[in-house]
């Protein structure tokens, strides 16, 4: 798919800029303080991942094993690991996950495996106490997004936690969303744009989509999650967005008919 393609060229081409859009990850200007700095910020995440999960449920969580959903490069996939006992870590291209298990290796994480995703997560076996996704969603279309979701849902154990994030409006006009679409559509237009932008012509778009809560927690529900939270995230340019968490009932209540 268009979208999967786009990202291994990015893992391939620019894999840290590709994580966290900021030039000051772009591979030409990467050095020590500026990857230092990437992964510093991916302990804070975990950080307050843990923070919320006590506010909100009153309770910590120290997960026996994680799944971490579009891992790219492991900027939250180790610090995840850190906090369990194994992590698994799975990311559409081939090339972020190559350098994920490098900064493995150098960062001495042995309790932490990398694997390829795909939309019904067959690289993944069992079920995790944390399945984890943040700054991903966004970058796949609502219909395909949705049923990952679903998959990503039903890989939490009983009495587990789900912890993703996702874009739920934009303050752009409807026209501009219009033209934008069109640009992830027709990539003449996305290279117009990297010439004005000042950036490599062919650099592939990062999409950005929109998803409905109402129906990812409808979605959720119907699963047998039965406490769920919307922690809401800082703006980013023009996009709201929450980090959605919820937790799987220890014993699911029969579905009636």
């Amino acid at each position: 798919m268009g979208t999967d393609n786009d990202w291994e060229r990015w893992g391939a081409r620019d894999a840290y800029f590709g994580v966290l859009s900021n030039d000051k990850f772009r591979k030409d200007r990467l050095d020590q303080a500026a990857k230092a700095e990437f992964f510093a910020s991916g302990n804070k995440h975990v950080e307050r991942v843990q923070k919320l999960i006590l506010e909100n449920f009153r309770q910590e969580f120290h997960p026996d094993t994680t799944l971490d959903f579009g891992c790219g490069v492991g900027r939250l996939t180790l610090p995840l690991a850190k906090i369990s006992q194994r992590a698994v870590g799975i990311d559409i291209s081939p090339s972020m996950i190559a350098e994920a298990a490098e900064n493995a290796k150098s960062a001495n994480v042995i309790n932490v495996s990398f694997a390829l995703s795909d939309d019904c997560l067959s690289n993944v076996e069992g079920q995790f106490s944390l399945v984890h996704s943040y700054l991903v969603l966004q970058h796949i279309p609502w219909i395909r997004g949705r049923k990952i979701l679903q998959q990503l849902a039903n890989k939490v154990e009983p009495g587990g936690l789900l912890a993703v994030h996702f874009f739920t409006s934009s303050n752009a006009p409807s026209y501009i969303r219009t033209i934008v679409r069109l640009r992830y559509a027709i990539p003449p237009l996305n290279w117009l744009r990297n010439l004005v932008k000042r950036r490599p012509i062919f650099e592939p778009a990062m999409q950005l989509h929109i998803y409905d809560v109402d129906k990812v927690i409808c979605d959720l529900q119907g699963r047998g999650f039965e406490t769920l939270a919307c922690c809401s995230e800082p703006d980013m340019d023009g996009f709201k967005s929450i980090l959605l968490l919820a937790r799987e009932a220890l014993i699911k209540s029969p579905v009636t008919k």
